[in-house]
């Protein structure tokens, strides 16, 4: 009989000592950035009980965290209310995609009568099964106001769910250019109905990068090595952006020698669900990559996803701090939407709202990957340009191409809900260097010089002058 190492017991404890240091850093950790930010946060498991908190939902209710983990919501905003976020919930569980709501959150504790949005999202685990809901609250009151003058009055409650209606589509695998998608299918390509009677070699439409993997479960249904087709991929759509596919589909036909004939299956378009689960960093299935995707939504615009004021700020403090160090300057440009109050009251908002994303991309296609496309709010954006020059000439040579690319490139006209509009920019630009000027100054220049513009007749950039414009 082998005789037992002594030292093992005592180096298996030290280990357990290590992992339950690391586990308690990492609790800590996940504790700390749960209460760094100031939405509302909360987790629950798939039967409704509270699983973890942060302070400010703690708050809400008049509870401590410690207090609501392992209650319901029927503890502490009544039945009524607990019955509704319970729908939604199961919403979330039995479709698999985030939800989000808008309205106000009450509780016994407060009365609160701004407006929330709320963002309900399923948590899964390591082999994809949903464990639970994830949700958060961010009082959206301030950005509502300013809403408020463009929208209807009467729009209080925005409901969206993630998901999309089916596609099918049949393979023959005899042919070549056996491949036809349904109607439903070439809407989600942005093609039309005719074109679900066209024949196509299979795999066309897929993005390069997702093509080998696809490919892979293909050849895996095949040869009989899984029992389905199953495979996530980007599909050119005809505006020529990339939509997210989720497609799935098994042989129907064989051959008496067992070669399989055809194929048939479905595709959903699950761009929306990429979206989110890029956001959130939905990975791992556990708080600490949620939580830091949360982090990120306090950074960007919901509407455009562009940086918001937040995060401008932040960088401009770092661009003038790389400026001091490398003696080069920057250039700031704020850029206004002529008659876009027009646009709206004309066309309606929602074609607002598509002209503000259509003007982002626009915008986002103009810099450089250094430099920064803000959106401050309404129809007004910045862009914060690095690293131009030591010649404060040469500098201005480079800030004016780039403002001169922006205005041929908003100048085009947009297609939107199927009517071509036009719209025009008027810019006004300032440079900096190094810490001479504070970030606020800054923006209160450029927004001079665009008023500049504006008056000088608009779809124009203006530079601020030192000695008054």
């Amino acid at each position: 009989m082998a005789i037992d190492d002594p030292s093992q017991p005592l180096e298996r404890l030290h280990n357990n000592d290590a992992a339950t240091l690391a586990l308690q850093l990492s609790e800590n950790l996940l504790r700390n950035l749960l209460e760094t930010i100031p939405d509302r946060i909360w987790l629950k498991d798939t039967h409704g009980i509270h699983l973890a908190c942060n302070a400010a939902f703690a708050e809400h209710v008049g509870a401590t965290t410690a207090q609501i983990v392992g209650t319901d919501d029927a503890h502490w905003f009544g039945k009524a209310l607990a019955e509704e976020f319970l729908r939604a919930d199961r919403i979330v569980i039995q479709t698999g995609q985030s939800l989000t709501l808008e309205g106000t959150m009450p509780s016994a504790q407060h009365n609160d009568p701004s407006v929330y949005e709320v963002i309900k999202t399923p948590m899964r685990d390591a082999n994809g099964n949903i464990i639970g809901v994830l949700g958060m609250g961010r009082n959206i009151q301030a950005r509502k106001d300013t809403e408020a003058r463009l929208r209807d009055a009467t729009e209080q409650l925005e409901l969206a769910l993630m998901g999309a209606d089916l596609g099918r589509w049949d393979h023959d695998l005899s042919v070549e250019k056996g491949y036809y998608l349904d109607e439903r299918s070439c809407a989600m390509l942005g093609r039309e109905p005719a074109e679900s009677t066209h024949g196509r070699a299979w795999g066309h439409l897929i993005h390069p990068d997702d093509l080998p993997g696809t490919l892979d479960a293909m050849r895996a249904h095949l040869s009989g090595d899984l029992p389905a087709y199953e495979a996530e991929y980007r599909a050119r759509h005809m505006a020529g952006h990339w939509v997210w596919l989720g497609n799935r589909g098994k042989v129907v036909q064989v051959s008496d020698s067992g070669k399989p004939l055809r194929m048939v299956g479905t595709l959903m378009d699950i761009s929306k669900r990429k979206r989110v689960e890029g956001e959130l960093l939905a990975t791992q299935a556990e708080l600490q990559s949620t939580l830091k995707a949360i982090e990120h939504l306090a950074f960007h615009d919901t509407l455009t996803g562009l940086p918001n004021r937040r995060m401008l700020i932040d960088r401009l403090e770092t661009a003038l701090a790389a400026s001091q160090r490398n003696q080069t300057h920057g250039a700031l440009l704020f850029l206004d939407l002529d008659k876009f109050k027009a646009l709206n009251d004309s066309f309606g908002h929602d074609v607002g709202d598509l002209m503000l994303q259509e003007v982002a991309q626009r915008l986002v296609h103009c810099i450089r990957a250094v430099d920064t496309v803000a959106r401050l709010g309404g129809d007004e954006f910045v862009l914060l340009i690095q690293n131009l020059s030591g010649s404060v000439d040469d500098a201005k040579l480079h800030a004016s191409t780039v403002g001169h690319k922006i205005l041929a490139s908003l100048n085009e006209p947009y297609l939107l809900k199927d009517v071509v509009h036009r719209i025009t920019p008027s810019i006004g630009a300032t440079l900096f260097m190094g810490h001479a000027l504070d970030g606020a100054e800054l923006l209160k220049q450029a927004d001079l010089a665009m008023y500049e513009a504006k008056a000088k007749g608009r779809n124009t950039m203006c530079f601020f002058k030192e000695n008054g414009l």
